[in-house]
């Protein structure tokens, strides 16, 4: 779980990096990066119940 979660981090921030060379899909872009970094942090937070 933490690798699926620091995957979709990742993911997410390159993303949001690089949304701006998509010229006509800019929000398109942006959104999915938005989307993979909640998920990222999601994850992460599903995963801490674990390690009390």
């Amino acid at each position: 779980m933490i690798v699926a979660s620091l995957v979709c981090l990742v993911a997410g921030a390159f993303l949001a990096g690089i949304a701006h060379r998509f010229d006509e899909h800019v929000s398109i872009a942006e959104s999915i990066a938005g989307g993979l970094l909640i998920l990222g942090l999601a994850l992460i937070g599903s995963g801490l119940p674990i390690f009390r």
